[in-house]
């Protein structure tokens, strides 16, 4: 499985958003201004709008905005918006035939990840978006 940059990309999105604050922002400028694929911005802010982080205005000045205020958005916001596979993306393949009822390397690692991606989740919730611009005018 390779490793998904939906968080970064949206962390760097909703980051370039609240710099341009108040400024309504078209998906194609944030592309632009990101260096990013289009279609891969339209679904990230598709997801951030979904989750209410962002605002979608329509209309011949359209584009998006920030929903609420940059110190009310986390990190842990932003991962469960575009939540698309755990923060630790280790693979746990089966045991081998017959060591089911012997090994327990599979349980033990399993709950071993559950407990460090719960930690970084909490870690997330306290990481503000507003720490991670600086105003852009």
């Amino acid at each position: 499985m390779s490793r998904s940059t939906k968080l970064v990309s949206a962390a760097y999105i909703m980051s370039y958003v609240a710099a341009k604050d108040p400024q309504q922002l078209t998906t194609d400028a944030i592309a632009d201004a990101l260096k990013d694929h289009p279609a891969r911005v339209r679904q990230i802010v598709a997801a951030l709008v979904k989750a209410r982080l962002l605002r979608s205005l329509r209309g011949a000045g359209g584009g998006v905005v920030l929903a609420k205020p940059a110190e009310k958005i986390t990190l842990k916001d932003l991962y469960l918006a575009v939540d698309d596979q755990p923060l630790l993306s280790l693979g746990l393949r089966a045991s081998f035939d017959g060591w089911d009822n012997i090994c327990g390397v599979r349980p033990i690692l399993s709950s071993l990840y559950s407990e460090m991606e719960s930690d970084l989740v909490a870690k997330l919730s306290k990481v503000r978006l507003s720490t991670l611009y600086k105003r852009l005018g």
